[in-house]
């Protein structure tokens, strides 16, 4: 087979984009600046092949120069990128008032999430003023069955395929709360399952509790989860039902406007 010159360039392209993905993804929110030898030790490669695609990276503003502190991190591009994907997200269009709504009635942190890779990435999220004014968390993930979005998520999913995603990626429990045995993680989404919604009880983060709610599209399939998030002395027992019965309503009101109509949801 005659290799030709067009054929050479698409498969250096190739290459070359194989090569920069795990470049890219050594770039986190807990390691946001990577020197050229860290990234040539992460990856086992040496320091001119590294190099060599982070130049091209550059060229694509998806990887900057730190000019302070040497080293690089993640360009301006990323951000351009991530801003189409979020506002393409139809379920992000139809969530956001029903969120404002929910942190104007109860002064709670309201998020969105789906699941990706065993985590619950936050893909929109609604701040009530007492929280510091550079909080943020879209475009965080967290561990999903340490979480109420999680747990939500994951109890929709065949038992198996939650057990391959535990398997995979291990328990990594945040407090001594997290679950970290099959059996009871088990039995807690069956239980997510039968009254539809689920609770973070310090299993995230000590002293803060989580209440969410799943949200289906037209198929009724879950895509994503909603919640409300506070202290624990803002979410005691006494207080949760009133909370979580205006969680389910709002998920159902944006479940009902994608399209999922076998349900209690309404405009």
């Amino acid at each position: 087979m005659v290799t030709t010159k067009s054929s050479k360039g698409r498969k250096t392209k190739n290459q070359t984009i194989e090569r920069a993905i795990p470049i890219l993804q050594c770039f986190t929110a807990e390691k946001p600046h990577w020197t050229l030898a860290e990234l040539s030790e992460q990856l086992d490669m040496t320091p001119s092949t590294i190099y060599r695609y982070i130049a091209a990276l550059q060229d694509a503003r998806l990887i900057e120069r730190d000019e302070k502190r040497g080293g690089y991190q993640l360009g301006l591009a990323v951000v351009e990128l991530a801003y189409i994907v979020l506002n393409q997200m139809e379920v992000r269009k139809q969530a956001l008032d029903e969120m404002e709504e929910l942190r104007d009635e109860f002064d709670l942190l309201v998020n969105l999430a789906v699941l990706v890779e065993g985590d619950v990435l936050h893909v929109a999220h609604s701040v009530p003023k007492k929280w510091p004014r550079w909080y943020t968390t879209v475009g965080r993930r967290a561990v999903a069955h340490c979480t109420a979005l999680g747990k939500t998520l994951l109890a929709y999913r065949p038992w198996e395929e939650v057990q391959q995603i535990i398997t995979q990626y291990g328990w990594r429990p945040y407090t001594p709360s997290s679950i970290q045995d099959f059996p009871r993680l088990q039995a807690e989404l069956a239980e997510i399952r039968q009254q539809g919604y689920s609770i973070d009880n310090e299993e995230r983060s000590v002293g803060t509790v989580c209440l969410a709610a799943p949200i289906r599209d037209y198929s009724g399939t879950v895509i994503a989860a909603l919640s409300v998030t506070g202290k624990a002395q803002e979410l005691t027992t006494e207080q949760r039902p009133r909370i979580l019965a205006q969680v389910i309503e709002a998920a159902n009101r944006i479940s009902f406007r994608l399209g999922y109509h076998n349900s209690s949801a309404y405009l």
